[in-house]
């Protein structure tokens, strides 16, 4: 039996963590055949190298005869091939893995591979990160967790399906009404549109989803207090004058908290898969054949 290379967590079923390699020289892991078309590229052997270590292991670990997915599949091919068959789901199973179907049909293959690289990800506890890890991650990659600066501004809309061929001059006299309005408001000024108000406050991002990117432009660009227009969206044409900004920051960690938790969860996982992959690479004996 092969020694353990490999520590084992039990999680719905043996997974590989791959904690700890030691006297590698002394211990001979599976070996296995892998066959390849006779012009693969040394990153398609290696690809192909990968699939069939994890494959293995996923029956090693029986999931070719214990998942329900594989399960149900198989009888399902079953059922198809032999329709007036009397034999209840578990015959037609049985059935199914002494013609070694599981090894061929690509919807079992692609289950497997699932399951053995959603096997590489599993974090143990004393791996979880933990609040402090997590304030570190918070700092050190703020830019990936920032909330965009947000901008207050005072609108008003000139509806172009309203006005038709008015809207030109209806823009030019607007220009010259709000220039004449100082720090007053411009209240029942222009025409109505759905979430539309006076005053409001939004990111250049809700801007360029709302109105288009030519007036989230606009707004980044306007200076305080300065009415700046006409700009046109598929809706009309818009003034703006933006009153006051909020500059960009990230959020504490009690806020956010779930968002970075979630993001170094994320590398942690990677650096395991990497790593597990790495120590199982290295642990079986590979044989390539290359088609004639």
């Amino acid at each position: 039996m092969l020694r353990p290379l490999i520590h084992f967590f039990l999680i719905g079923g043996l997974l590989f963590s791959a904690k700890a390699v030691y006297e590698r020289s002394r211990i001979e892991g599976p070996a296995i055949t892998v066959r390849v078309a006779a012009d693969a590229t040394d990153a398609n052997v290696e690809a192909a190298i990968r699939e069939a270590i994890l494959l293995n292991e996923a029956r090693r670990y029986h999931w070719d005869q214990t998942d329900p997915i594989v399960y149900t599949h198989l009888i399902r091919n079953m059922r198809f091939i032999e329709p007036v068959s009397p034999d209840d789901d578990r015959a037609l199973f049985r059935r199914a893995l002494e013609m070694n179907m599981e090894a061929h049909d690509p919807v079992v293959r692609a289950r497997l591979l699932y399951r053995a690289r959603e096997a590489l990800t599993f974090v143990p506890d004393d791996q979880m990160p933990g609040s402090a890890e997590l304030e570190k991650h918070r700092i050190t990659h703020g830019d990936r967790f920032e909330r965009e600066k947000r901008v207050r501004f005072q609108h008003v809309f000139l509806s172009r399906s309203k006005r038709g061929a008015a809207l030109s001059a209806d823009a030019r006299e607007m220009r010259e009404r709000l220039a004449e309005l100082g720090d007053t408001a411009p209240a029942g000024l222009g025409d109505p549109l759905p979430g539309l108000r006076p005053e409001q406050s939004a990111t250049p991002s809700e801007l360029k989803d709302d109105y288009g990117p030519e007036l989230a432009g606009v707004v980044q660009e306007a200076v305080l207090g300065a009415w700046r227009g006409p700009v046109s969206s598929v809706y009309g044409l818009h003034f703006v004058k933006v009153i006051d900004t909020e500059p960009a920051y990230v959020p504490p960690l009690d806020v956010i908290g779930a968002e970075v938790r979630a993001d170094r969860l994320r590398e942690i996982r990677k650096e395991l898969r990497e790593a597990r992959m790495a120590a199982l690479r290295d642990v079986y004996q590979v044989t390539i054949e290359r088609a004639p």
